[in-house]
C-alpha cells in the first residue's frame, strides 16, 4: 500500500512545528519574555517526558488531514516510543504505526504491515545531537527576528498566582510579516503536490495570504512546559477562481516529566526485516 500519507502529514508537521518553535522563541527575544526561552531549554534538558501531539488541516471547514501521536521519551537510557495515527480525506484512508528507539535500534511497524522494519542507529552522532539540543538552532533565530522585526514585541506573558505563565504571540492582518505570507505561499504550493497520498491540498495561485497567526505556551510554576498550540489561517484561490481558507491547528500536551518510561517491544519469533534508507526513507513503501 502506498505510504506516501506519511511524506504529506510529515511535511505538515514539520512545517507547524518549525512555525511553533521559531515564533516563540523569537518572542523569547522580546522585553519580559525571558521565561519562555528559559522553560524552553529546562524542558529539554529533563532525563524523560512524554508529548501528546494532535495536527488538523482544514480546508473550507472540510477536514484534509487529522494527526496525533503520543511520544515518550527517556534521554537517560537513549529510547523512544511513538504511537502515530493518521486519516487523510476520511475514515478510508486512515493509518497508523508504531515507532521504536531501543538498544540502539530503530524499530518501525505500521499498522497495516505483519513486519517490524529495523534499523541500527549511530549512537555516537545520536548522543552528539542531543547534547547540542537546547531548543532550534541560534542561527535559525537569528535570521527569524531580522525578517520579523518589531513583531515580536507584540508578544505577551501573563503571570498567575501561582507562579505559572501563559507566553502569547497573536498576529493578524498587517502585523504578519511578509516574509511569512511568502514561505506560507511557497509551504502550500509544495504540499499541493502531495495528492497521491490522499491529502487534497488545494493548489492556491492567486493571492496567497496568511490571515492569522496564534502562538501560546502554558508554563508551570516549575518553570517547564506544560503545552504549545499554533494556529495557522491561510487563504487564496486557485486556478478555477475557487476561494480557499487553509487552517492548521496544532497542539502539544507536556506530561510525565521525569516519570516517563518507553514502550518497549520484543521482537522474539517476530517478522524482521531491514529498514531500507532508499525506499522506506521516502515514504515508507515495501
Amino acid at each position: 500500500m502506498n505510504k506516501k500519507w506519511w511524506m504529506a502529514g510529515g511535511a505538515f508537521g514539520v512545517g507547524a512545528a518549525m512555525l511553533l518553535a521559531s515564533g516563540l522563541s523569537a518572542m523569547a527575544s522580546a522585553s519580559g519574555y525571558k521565561a519562555y526561552e528559559t522553560a524552553m531549554t529546562n524542558t529539554t534538558r529533563v532525563s524523560s517526558l512524554t508529548a501528546s501531539v494532535n495536527l488538523t488541516v482544514t480546508d473550507n471547514g472540510k477536514s484534509l488531514f487529522a494527526g496525533s501521536s503520543r511520544i515518550r521519551v527517556d534521554n537517560e537510557r537513549h529510547a523512544v516510543s511513538l504511537s502515530a495515527k493518521a486519516e487523510g480525506d476520511g475514515a478510508a484512508h486512515a493509518h497508523a504505526a508504531d515507532v521504536y528507539v531501543q538498544d540502539g535500534r530503530l524499530i518501525v511497524k505500521a499498522a497495516d504491515s505483519d513486519a517490524y522494519k529495523v534499523k541500527a542507529l549511530d549512537e555516537d552522532k545520536a548522543s552528539a545531537g542531543r547534547e547540542k539540543s537546547d531548543g532550534p538552532p541560534k542561527a535559525a533565530l537569528q535570521v527569524f527576528n531580522a525578517l520579523t522585526g518589531n513583531v515580536k514585541e507584540l508578544a505577551t506573558v501573563e503571570t498567575e498566582a501561582d507562579g505559572s505563565k501563559r507566553a502569547s504571540l497573536h498576529l493578524s492582518g498587517g502585523q504578519v510579516p511578509a516574509i511569512v505570507n511568502a514561505l506560507g505561499a511557497l509551504a502550500v504550493s509544495g504540499l499541493a503536490g502531495h495528492d497521491d497520498a490522499n491529502v487534497q491540498v488545494p493548489a492556491l495561485t492567486d493571492g496567497v495570504t496568511v490571515e492569522r497567526i496564534d502562538l501560546d505556551a502554558n508554563i508551570g510554576p516549575d518553570g517547564l512546559l506544560e503545552d504549545q498550540t499554533a494556529s495557522l489561517v491561510l487563504t487564496g484561490k486557485d486556478d478555477a477562481g475557487v476561494k480557499h481558507e487553509l487552517n492548521l491547528a496544532l497542539r502539544i500536551d507536556i506530561s510525565d516529566i521525569d516519570g516517563t518510561t518507553p514502550d518497549r517491544i520484543d521482537l522474539t519469533g517476530k517478522k524482521v526485516e531491514q529498514l531500507d534508507d532508499g525506499k522506506e526513507g521516502r515514504g515508507w513503501h515495501r
